[in-house]
């Protein structure tokens, strides 16, 4: 086999490689195996502890939590996922609404939990008045800010008093809905919800005896994890050691080990996430499902005074929103190897939005710059292979000349590349070097919530969605039609070089790359579209000048 072979071999083998990667292997991903599974509970059967039960006493008659908090709760560690009252239904309980400028939170006196959270500045649909996004689902049954209390006991079912049904914030002001109970086993239990009216992020305060809580959250509200017309896949993200684990909601059904040393844990969609973290130090985090209901438990052991603390996020992934919080959640967003491409991209996506308003245009814009960068790649690559395409005559007659002796055609290989002075390696390299700007921009596109619902132009109304023209009720991908188009075109006025066999393997790639792109967003598909109608031009001119 010729080094251009080889090198065309090595060329399309790292795309796919990174291509798999992107699309196939992360969105599965899961965190490091560990040592003790958790167990998933079948219907009707009790859940089975992680380990050796032991049942959490509440303290006695002057007696005082431990003073210092340890970065783990050993003593939560033992504990199963609770089941007794995990699913109460808050019925017709008392609500207490909280208003911010940024989101209307219910919270039912069954339970002190969060029975809705509706963002004022996302709606469910396209349409303008679809009803404000909901990230927890009342109709689930189990809701989020559930707390364990002893090895199966949890308040869901503990009925709260509160002093205020309502509260109202804006801007820097800050205020508290305090609810008030007692638990099974006679115990005093207290939850201090504070909340700031410009922020996603509240705290729970939690005042009870006990060595250690654990708090439970929920999975996002299925309207919520949907990005654009399509259902985009839940999961659960944890931040511990400073490395992101990501499960999908399947794989817990099927048992998985608790994280050790977690900064924070919860679910995430596409463009949100509903996240819970401790106040101080480190949560041992325990994933299970409980009569088909998935939960994250984040189990703490009290801060300096008895008192529990958690602080929740529940909003949009953006890294402007995130950032400022602290506990390192921009993470949750992730872009991948890629990162130090995908960032700047899609920030200089915002900035081109000030200037537009439309960010479809933006998308076209930054592809045009992105091109004019990658132009002496491009064009590197394309007289490299005109040197090549020139070269095939004689290349033929080698082939057939020592066809029984591949050792001297590659030796007369190499005699005649350096005889014309052509670098086989020069037409692959500057084709490597883009891959990495394409997944950079794929991943921005893919994260990037400003697209969400976001209108183009004619037919597309949602950039985060795929291209669909509905004629007759069938949608057509024009959008990825001409995608595959322009790549076949793109192909067809490239030198031609290889062998027969190789030029159709070639020609097959549009196909392939159409296939792919039809359930992709349509911001990704519009990029890769101008980036060929760019490219083709390029070509024309170089072409044109040769």
């Amino acid at each position: 086999m010729d080094q251009q072979r080889v090198w065309l071999a090595v060329g399309l083998s790292l795309l796919l490689l990174v291509l798999y990667q992107e699309f196939v292997v992360r969105p599965y991903q899961t965190a490091p195996p560990g040592p003790i599974p958790v167990q998933a509970p079948a219907p009707g059967k009790p859940v089975e502890p992680i380990g050796p039960e032991k049942p959490v006493e509440p303290a006695g008659p002057g007696q005082q939590a431990a003073p210092s908090r340890p970065v783990a709760a050993p003593a939560a560690a033992e504990r199963p996922v609770a089941t007794a009252g995990l699913a109460v239904s808050p019925g017709d309980a008392p609500v207490v609404t909280v208003e911010t400028d940024l989101f209307l939170a219910r919270l039912t006196s069954e339970g002190a939990r969060l029975a809705g959270l509706e963002l004022e500045g996302y709606r469910r649909a396209v349409a303008r008045d679809s009803p404000a996004l909901n990230l927890v689902d009342p109709g689930a049954g189990a809701l989020p800010l559930t707390l364990q209390l002893g090895a199966t006991a949890t308040d869901a079912g503990v009925r709260y008093t509160f002093d205020k049904d309502r509260l109202v914030l804006s801007g820097s002001d800050e205020g508290e809905v305090v609810f008030k109970g007692t638990r099974p086993d006679g115990s005093p239990i207290e939850k201090r919800l504070r909340f700031r009216g410009d922020s996603y992020l509240f705290d729970l305060r939690v005042d009870t005896p006990g060595p250690a809580v654990g708090l439970v959250l929920t999975p996002i509200a299925a309207e919520s994890a949907a990005g654009g017309q399509t259902p985009g896949e839940e999961k659960i993200v944890t931040l511990a050691g400073g490395k992101l684990n990501e499960r999908t909601l399947s794989s817990v059904a099927e048992g998985v080990p608790p994280v050790e040393q977690a900064m924070w844990s919860g679910f995430t969609a596409q463009y949100f996430a509903a996240l819970g973290m401790p106040r101080e130090g480190t949560a041992r985090v325990v994933m299970g499902t409980v009569d088909g209901h998935t939960i994250v438990r984040l189990d703490t052991t009290p801060e300096s005074g008895g008192r529990y603390g958690f602080e929740l996020f529940y909003g949009p992934k953006e890294r402007k929103v995130l950032a400022p919080l602290g506990h390192d959640l921009s993470r949750v967003v992730d872009y991948g190897y890629f990162w130090f491409i995908a960032i700047p991209l899609l920030k200089l996506l915002e900035l081109l939005h000030r200037v537009t308003g439309n960010y479809g245009i933006d998308i076209i814009l930054l592809t045009t710059l992105v091109k004019i960068v990658t132009i002496p790649l491009t064009q590197t690559s394309f007289r490299s292979m005109k040197a090549m395409q020139k070269l095939q005559p004689e290349m033929l007659q080698l082939r057939e000349r020592y066809k029984d002796d591949q050792t001297e055609l590659q030796k007369k290989m190499m005699e005649l590349y350096k005889r014309h002075k052509v670098n086989p390696l020069s037409g692959c390299l500057p084709m490597l070097l883009q891959i990495p700007i394409f997944v950079g921009l794929y991943n921005a596109l893919m994260h990037a919530i400003e697209l969400r619902h976001a209108p183009f132009m004619l037919w597309i109304n949602d950039l985060s969605a795929p291209d669909r023209l509905m004629v007759a009720g069938v949608g057509i991908p024009v959008l990825t039609l001409l995608m595959g188009a322009s790549m076949l075109l793109q192909q067809w006025m490239s030198p031609q070089q290889g062998d027969p066999t190789q030029q159709k393997m070639m020609m097959i790639m549009p196909v392939v790359f159409t296939f792919m792109f039809i359930n992709f967003p349509a911001g990704l598909v519009l990029y890769w579209l101008v980036n060929n109608i760019l490219t083709i031009g390029q070509q024309y001119w170089m072409l044109r000048s040769s």
